[in-house]
């Protein structure tokens, strides 16, 4: 059984951070093949499937003491949206994946949904049992505007719950089905709210239309049919 709930003049505008570009260096393929920008304490790492279609902007991670080096593992990783052409980082996402090349953070998963235009993406940072960030950022020169689509969403999907069943519910977005956006602002995808361990989960195909006007974003739910 499927049951659709459709939003036709509902507008939330959301929060919106502004962020200014970090002057970086220059991105160059290290011996694994793998683009790293900078040295020394200020060397990023590109994930590799986070590149915009025009190749000009990525997804990497840091740490405060720079890579590490061999076989050790990262500590107060920091996910960023960085320009590849120079290293400038855009904005500071909200996950904490990391992946050396031959190494990668458990049950950690991390998406990029591109704009065809590369002017905005999608993040998606799951750990194993939440999205601990799901965001859409807008790029404008050397700016990077986040809205916190999680917050818009969960809220939305935990009305539709029995009063009883709206407590300690972790929510995700699926890895495993598409999440795209497209030249509208058109964000579509499958979430759920579920108790972690628990064999069942509310699952929902969501459709989110994002507007930007005079540098300000705001977003609308308009569409989320429960998927059985």
């Amino acid at each position: 059984m499927r049951s659709a709930l459709t939003f036709p003049v509902v507008l939330l505008a959301l929060y919106a951070s502004q962020t200014v570009a970090v002057r970086g260096e220059a991105c160059i393929a290290d011996q694994r093949g793998g683009l790293v920008c900078g040295a020394g304490k200020d060397a990023l790492r590109v994930f590799a499937n986070t590149t915009s279609p025009s190749k000009n902007y990525a997804f990497a991670w840091r740490t405060p003491q720079g890579l590490p080096s061999g076989d050790d593992t990262p500590n107060n990783v920091e996910n960023v949206l960085i320009r590849v052409t120079d290293g400038a980082v855009l904005a500071t996402l909200g996950g904490t994946y990391w992946e050396t090349g031959e190494r990668r953070a458990n049950r950690y998963e991390l998406i990029a949904a591109w704009s065809p235009d590369s002017q905005a993406v999608i993040e998606v940072a799951n750990s194993r049992w939440d999205s601990d960030s799901f965001a859409y950022y807008r790029i404008d020169g050397a700016t990077a505007t986040k809205l916190d689509l999680r917050a818009l969403v969960e809220p939305v999907m935990t009305a539709r719950l029995p009063p009883r069943n709206r407590q300690g519910n972790s929510f995700r977005v699926h890895e495993d089905l598409p999440v795209t956006l497209d030249a509208r602002g058109r964000v579509r995808f499958t979430a759920m709210l579920y108790a972690p361990k628990d064999e069942t989960s509310n699952d929902y195909r969501v459709q989110v239309n994002v507007r930007a006007r005079g540098g300000k974003l705001s977003a609308q739910v308009v569409s989320m049919q429960r998927v059985r």
